[in-house]
């Protein structure tokens, strides 16, 4: 017997939409995915979105929490960033009713700003930390990877770093680019670069050496890829605090890049990287933010 429905919960990123069916304590019964995301749409273009993709869903009546990109300022609707420290209760707090007559709430993002000054902010990703329900250091991979510290159940800082976005910008905007191939299929230049990352703190100097290894044949194509992804991921490593990486340390998000950052760690000194279900902590964080906004 399917279990029934206790909540919707929606993840507007940038680029996609999830939409989950959650049962009572914030287990996923079903889910569904659409290109449509945050980015490409305009604010009223949110609830037809929404109505297209689970409006079977929202018929029953259920109530609907969305996390990410929806409460940007160019979103459905702006919702004020929550500063740190921030916990569930915190977050819950801060939830925005766009529409008083519908059961339909969106999560603040997390603003970090110590002693007054902006400094990071992230949305949908302090939902998918708090769902975790872990201290420590939780590392989200991506476009804008993001490093969150938790201290007792509460977002206490959070890094951005633009590995994702830089990623794609030098492979098609400079010269670099120039016949790279995609990434995953050379292992062991992904960990060279991985190296030379970690070790050169001359971010610029030490791209040039994707151009230098493919002129001394020590790269193809493929593998050029997959060295220039480990020397951003290794250079973002290298930028974080190495007290930092000797403790417990979660990642969280798309699983092929969960597994590169979790090796790239582990050369880097980290003893205890775990990869969580991205999926089950969204759900679960925008359970435990619903619960404790009731």
């Amino acid at each position: 017997m399917t279990a029934a429905t206790a909540l919707i919960g929606v993840d507007w990123g940038s680029s996609n939409l999830r939409v989950l069916r959650i049962a009572a304590g914030g287990a996923v019964v079903e889910r569904r995915a659409d290109p449509r995301g945050a980015a490409g749409l305009a604010s009223g273009d949110f609830p037809g979105v929404l109505e297209a993709v689970a409006g079977d869903w929202l018929a029953d009546g259920a109530p609907v929490l969305v996390c990410g990109m929806a409460g940007a300022r160019q979103g459905w609707v702006e919702v004020p960033y929550c500063p740190c420290p921030a916990g569930v209760a915190d977050i819950a707090a801060g939830l925005v009713r766009p529409d008083p007559a519908r059961p339909l709430a969106i999560v603040p993002g997390v603003a970090f700003n110590p002693g007054g000054v902006l400094t990071d902010v992230m949305r949908g990703e302090e939902t998918q930390a708090l769902g975790l329900a872990v201290d420590g250091l939780v590392v989200a991979p991506g476009t804008h990877s993001k490093w969150i510290a938790l201290d007792a159940g509460r977002i206490v800082a959070v890094q951005t770093c633009m590995t994702g976005e830089l990623f794609s910008a030098l492979r098609k905007a400079t010269m670099l680019g120039v016949g790279m191939g995609d990434p995953g299929g050379d292992t062991d230049a992904f960990r060279r670069g991985v190296g030379r990352g970690l070790e050169d703190r001359n971010l610029g100097a030490a791209l040039f050496s994707v151009r230098v290894e493919g002129l001394a044949g020590r790269l193809g194509p493929t593998g050029a890829a997959d060295y220039l992804s480990g020397l951003l991921i290794g250079a973002e490593i290298a930028g974080q605090d190495p007290d930092r990486l000797s403790g417990p340390l979660t990642l969280i998000g798309d699983a092929a890049l969960s597994a590169r950052y979790r090796e790239a760690l582990e050369m880097a000194g980290g003893r205890d990287v775990r990869v969580a279900d991205v999926e089950q902590a969204t759900a679960a964080g925008l359970w435990r933010i619903w619960e404790a906004g009731q």
